[in-house]
């Protein structure tokens, strides 16, 4: 049970995933709404890319370590 955190404790960082809902466009010179898109499987996770909603252009990328990776 020390795996599950209670109502009093945080839940470990590693578990929790963080996506972008919104990033500023170099293109569209505001924040945009951007589209997440599964670029590569690693073995050590997963590495998504983010692109403008409006435009298409490349916003930014992120690397999403699998559970597996570190045990």
């Amino acid at each position: 049970m020390a795996d599950n955190p209670g109502p009093d404790q945080p839940p470990d960082a590693g578990s929790v995933g963080i996506n972008a809902q919104s990033l500023y466009c170099p293109v569209c010179r505001q924040a945009q709404p951007v589209r997440s898109k599964l670029l590569l499987v690693l073995p050590v996770g997963e590495k998504f890319g983010y692109y403008c909603a409006v435009c298409g252009a490349e916003l930014g990328a992120k690397l999403e370590k699998s559970q597996a990776a570190g045990h």
